[in-house]
C-alpha cells in the first residue's frame, strides 16, 4: 500500500509539473501568434516558391541577341522566345568598337559562330554585363539542337522525322505486389510524404529540445529551481518539462496540420492545374499516377507511425538537452555540448536526401533506421516504400529502450548539474557525475 501510494504521489508530482509548463507556454501571446501565422506564412512562402517555379521569366527584361553567323550555320534556325530574341546579321565589329556597337544598337550580347558546322564548341557570347546562368543554357542547349539536326539531316533523315524522335517521353507507371494484390505506387509522392514527415520531425526535435534547455537555464540562472526541488525531485522536474513541452508541440503540431491542410488544399489544387495546363500527355500521365498512388497510400498507418517516432524521437532528444542545460549556468556554454547531441541528427537527415532515398532498403538503411538517434527522420523517409513489420518492430523496440536509457543518463546529469553554479563543468566531470551516489 505504501509502494502504492507513494508511486501515485510520484506521478502527481510529475503531472503537477506537466500543467504547469503546459499551461504556462500556451497561455503566452507568442505561442497564439505563432500557431495561427506559422501556417500562414508556410503556405505563403511555398506559394510564393511555386508561384515562381511556373512562371520564371517574371521580371526578366527582353533581351536580343546579334547573332553573327557567315556561314548560315545556325541561320533561321535559333528560336526566338519573348525573353530572349535573336538577330542575324553579317557584320562582326572589332573587339574596341563593340561594346558602342551594343549600346547604339540595343543588343544584349553578340553570338558568334565559328565557320565550321562540324564543331560549335568555338562559340562565343560577348556581352557587357556577365550572362546570366540561364541564358547562357539556353542558347547552349539550342546551338545543340541545331548541330544534332544538322548532323542527322547529312544523314538524309528528315526534320519532321527528328522532331518527332526528340519529343518522344516515357513515363513509367509503378506499382507494388501485395498479398490482396497489385496496388499503385508512386517513387516521386512517396519520397515527398517520407521527406514531410522527416523534416517535421527534425524541426520539432530542434525546436522543442532547445526551449527544454533554455528552460531549465533561465531556472536555474534565477535560482527557481530551488525553491521546486525542495517540492520535487529533480528527475520529477525534468520529467515534468519534457512531457509538457512535449505536449505543447503536438498541441501546436495538430493545430498547424489542420490549417495546412485547408490552406494548403487550395495552393496543391491551384499548383496542379497550372502544371497540368502547360504539360503535354507524359506529364499528365505522371500527375495522373501520382493522384492515384496518393489515394491508394495509407495514410492512417504512416500517422500512426509517424506520431510514435514524433513523440519518442522528442523524448530522447529532450532529455539530452534538459541535460545540457542543467550542467551549465548560460546558453553560451552549450556550445561545446550541444555538437555532439545535435550532429547525429544533422547526419540523418544528410543520408535521407542520399543514400535512404537512392536505396531504402539498403543495409545502411535499415541500420540508420534502428539506431535511436537517427531512427526518427530515417525510418519516415523508408516507411513510404515499405518497411517489414519485423524491422520496424526492432526499431520500435531501440527507440523506447534508447529513450529509457537517455532518460537515465539525462536523470544522473540532471540531478548534480541542475544545482551546480559558477563553473562550467568538462566531459570528465559528467561523466563522474553518471556514477555518483546520492
Amino acid at each position: 500500500m505504501e509502494v502504492y501510494c507513494g508511486k501515485r504521489l510520484y506521478m502527481h508530482k510529475i503531472w503537477l509539473v506537466v500543467q504547469r509548463e503546459y499551461m504556462t507556454r500556451v497561455r503566452k501571446k507568442s505561442f497564439l501568434i505563432m500557431t495561427l501565422v506559422a501556417p500562414l506564412l508556410m503556405v505563403l512562402f511555398y506559394g510564393i516558391i511555386i508561384y515562381f517555379t511556373i512562371n520564371r521569366d517574371i521580371g526578366e527584361s527582353d533581351k536580343t541577341v546579334y547573332v553573327y553567323d557567315p556561314n548560315a550555320v545556325v541561320q533561321n534556325r535559333l528560336e526566338s522566345k519573348p525573353s530572349l530574341q535573336f538577330v542575324f546579321g553579317d557584320l562582326l565589329p572589332d573587339a574596341i568598337s563593340q561594346k558602342k556597337f551594343l549600346e547604339n544598337g540595343g543588343y544584349y550580347a553578340i553570338l558568334s559562330i565559328p565557320d565550321s558546322n562540324a564543331n560549335l564548341n568555338g562559340a562565343r557570347l560577348i556581352a557587357i554585363d556577365q550572362p546570366s546562368l540561364s541564358t547562357v543554357s539556353e542558347i547552349e542547349t539550342q546551338l545543340e539542337q541545331v548541330l544534332s539536326h544538322a548532323k542527322l539531316e547529312r544523314m538524309g533523315i528528315d526534320k519532321k522525322l527528328i522532331d518527332e524522335i526528340q519529343s518522344t517521353e516515357v513515363n513509367i507507371a509503378t506499382s507494388k505486389a501485395t498479398e490482396t494484390g497489385v496496388e499503385n505506387s508512386s517513387a516521386e509522392a512517396n519520397t515527398v510524404i517520407g521527406f514531410i514527415g522527416a523534416l517535421f520531425i527534425y524541426f520539432f526535435i530542434f525546436l522543442y529540445g532547445v526551449q527544454v534547455m533554455r528552460g531549465v537555464i533561465e531556472e536555474k540562472t534565477n535560482r527557481i529551481v530551488e525553491v521546486i526541488i525542495s517540492s520535487v525531485k529533480p528527475f520529477e522536474l525534468m520529467a515534468g518539462k519534457i512531457i509538457g513541452l512535449a505536449l505543447v508541440g503536438l498541441t501546436q503540431f495538430l493545430i498547424w496540420v489542420v490549417l495546412l491542410s485547408v490552406l494548403g488544399g487550395g495552393v496543391g489544387a491551384w499548383y496542379a492545374g497550372s502544371m497540368a495546363e502547360g504539360t503535354g500527355a507524359a506529364a499528365s500521365s505522371e500527375m495522373s499516377n501520382i493522384t492515384s498512388a496518393l489515394a491508394g497510400f495509407n495514410f492512417g498507418y504512416f500517422a500512426f507511425v509517424f506520431a510514435f517516432y514524433f513523440i519518442s524521437g522528442y523524448l530522447f532528444y529532450g532529455a539530452l538537452f534538459a541535460a545540457i542545460g542543467s550542467a551549465v549556468d548560460n546558453e553560451t556554454d552549450t556550445q561545446q555540448f550541444m555538437l555532439p547531441v545535435t550532429l547525429p541528427l544533422v547526419f540523418a537527415i544528410v543520408l535521407a536526401q542520399s543514400v535512404v532515398v537512392s536505396n531504402p532498403h539498403s543495409s545502411l538503411s535499415v541500420w540508420l533506421s534502428c539506431i535511436p538517434f537517427t531512427s526518427p527522420v530515417v525510418m519516415m523517409v523508408r516507411l513510404p516504400f515499405g518497411v517489414p513489420a519485423g524491422q520496424l518492430l526492432l526499431s520500435m523496440v531501440c527507440m523506447v529502450v534508447g529513450f529509457i536509457g537517455t532518460v537515465w543518463l539525462a536523470g544522473r546529469i540532471y540531478r548534480i548539474g541542475i544545482l551546480l553554479y559558477g563553473k562550467k563543468p568538462s566531459y570528465k566531470e559528467i561523466a563522474k557525475w553518471l556514477f555518483r551516489k546520492d
